[in-house]
C-alpha cells in the first residue's frame, strides 16, 4: 500500500488528499486509519480519500473507511455500535474520489455510501467542501 498526501487550501481551510494505491486489506488497514488519524490532528479536519488507484477492498478496509469517517466526525474512536445515520458530519469532512467499480461495489453492500458523498473528478470533491 502506498500512501501519498497532499493538501489543499479550499476557502481557507486545509483539505488534506489521502491518496491510496494498491488493495486496501488486513495487511494495512491500520497504516490506513493512523495516516488518516495523523492528518486529522495535524493540518487538516477535512479529508478526500482518493481511491481512484484501490483495485478491491476487504471487510476491514470497509472497517477502516468507516474508523476514518467516526475520526473526522468527531465520535470517540472507542465507540462499538455509533449510528452514523444521526450524524451528517461523515458526509461534511470525509469525502470518497474516483471508487474503481469494484471498490464502488463494496462500498455501496456495507452501506457505507449512504455517509460519504462520491465525486469522479478532484476539483469537485475540493469544491463541495
Amino acid at each position: 500500500m502506498d500512501i501519498t498526501v497532499s493538501i489543499q487550501q479550499v476557502r481557507g481551510e486545509p483539505v488534506a488528499v489521502m491518496r491510496l494505491q494498491g488493495d486496501i486489506d488486513a495487511s494495512n488497514f491500520v497504516q490506513i486509519v493512523d495516516k488518516a488519524q495523523e492528518l486529522y490532528q495535524n493540518p487538516a479536519r477535512n479529508l478526500i480519500l482518493d481511491l481512484s488507484e484501490v483495485p478491491t477492498i476487504s471487510s476491514t478496509g470497509i472497517a477502516a473507511i468507516h474508523k476514518i469517517a467516526l475520526l473526522y466526525s468527531g465520535l470517540p474512536a472507542e465507540m462499538t455500535h455509533p449510528d452514523l445515520t444521526h450524524s451528517s458530519n461523515a458526509r461534511k469532512y470525509v469525502k470518497l474520489l474516483s471508487p474503481q467499480p469494484a471498490v464502488d461495489k463494496a462500498l455501496e453492500t456495507a452501506g457505507l455510501k449512504l455517509f460519504f458523498k462520491v465525486f469522479q473528478d478532484r476539483e469537485s470533491a475540493l469544491n463541495s467542501f
